[in-house]
């Protein structure tokens, strides 16, 4: 027993010790082991993390999509362009737009000729530059893309993104409604002749005559369209796609509902602004006030006139042509501009 026990007890103890240094060894060697591990699976996420990360588009190339969508947009619409200025411009007046005397006088010709080219390049720089600016006013006034910006910051974006097409395309659309008013040709529908013949008789001025009717249009009718049509197409898109109507055609219809609700609080502006401009034309001796305040307060004397007139209705004289010509713009640059995006390979993010 002796013999048995006491070599035992020893030989146990030096286990200990060695079972102790081994169980140690195993730790550290299962600690490396580990951390080898965690090396190797964390390599692959730096790695893709410190990838490059894809370029951003330069801003200035979308003009190109944006061009393209507005030339064409500015063309199909045309011929509703014009019975919509000479509705509105009617306002008030003892002599309404009559389509049929209309068209006994110049004809089918009338439709999609008298003021094409100066509404063509006027309208081409007008949505161009809204469309352009607005993703960009997001960027900067909000610190979102326009996608993450709420109702409210798209409406305050779209109104400020008209400012600079304003001031750009008012000479434009002066020389387009002059025009398209001529019943007697006098200008032969020449816009420029038009336009020398109004600078000489009335100066810089009478280039920017109407401005305040025309920066409130832009600006209502632009902050309701940014402002809204996301939840059209979120509304009207599923459910006619579910039904088997193409995504072209669907997002077409959300696009003329946002363009056409848009029109009932640009409309007013519209009106006022196509009856200053035409008193301006026919009165030779009425002054022309351009960004001014007495052309805000000129505005707020016609408006005045208009209803005592024909009473509210009056501000919304040719609200058919008017809706028919907005809310078809809107269907057709919501189609146009993503479907030429796609084809140049050039993205775009404000509709």
């Amino acid at each position: 027993p002796v013999f048995l026990f006491a070599p035992h007890r020893s030989t146990s103890s030096m286990d200990l010790r060695r079972f102790a240094e081994t169980r140690g060894m195993i730790s550290s060697q299962a600690a490396a082991r580990k951390s080898v591990v965690a090396f190797s699976t964390d390599k692959p996420a730096a790695a893709a993390t410190s990838a490059p990360a894809t370029p951003a588009v330069n801003p200035v190339m979308t003009l190109f999509p944006l061009t393209s969508a507005a030339v064409a947009t500015a063309g199909i619409m045309y011929p509703v362009d014009v019975m919509r200025a000479l509705s509105m411009s009617s306002a008030g007046s003892k002599e309404p737009f009559s389509i049929g005397a209309y068209y006994q006088k110049f004809g089918l010709k009338g439709f999609v000729s008298k003021g094409v080219v100066p509404e063509i390049a006027k309208s081409t720089v007008m949505r161009v530059s809204k469309f352009f600016f607005f993703p960009l006013i997001c960027t900067n006034l909000h610190g979102k893309s326009a996608a993450d910006c709420s109702v409210g910051e798209k409406a305050i974006a779209g109104a400020l993104a008209t400012v600079p097409e304003i001031l750009m395309i008012s000479p434009l659309e002066v020389a387009k409604i002059g025009i398209q008013l001529d019943v007697d040709n006098k200008y032969n529908n020449n816009s420029r002749a038009f336009l020398k013949d109004l600078y000489k008789t009335r100066g810089v001025s009478g280039l920017w005559c109407g401005w305040a009717g025309m920066q409130w249009r832009q600006s209502f009718w632009t902050g309701t369209f940014f402002a809204t049509l996301q939840w059209w197409k979120t509304t009207v898109e599923p459910p006619m796609i579910d039904n088997g109507i193409p995504k072209p055609v669907a997002t077409l219809v959300a696009g003329f509902l946002a363009g056409f609700f848009a029109t009932f609080p640009n409309a007013p502006g519209d009106v006022v602004r196509s009856v200053v401009q035409k008193k301006l034309f026919l009165d030779p001796t009425r002054p022309a006030y351009s960004i001014s305040p007495m052309g805000v307060a000129e505005h707020i004397t016609v408006a005045r006139e208009i209803i005592a007139s024909s009473g509210i209705r009056g501000l919304y004289s040719g609200l058919g042509f008017k809706a028919m010509h907005l809310g078809g713009s809107g269907a057709l640059m919501a189609v146009l501009i993503p479907a030429f995006s796609r084809m140049m390979g050039i993205p775009y993010g404000g509709v």
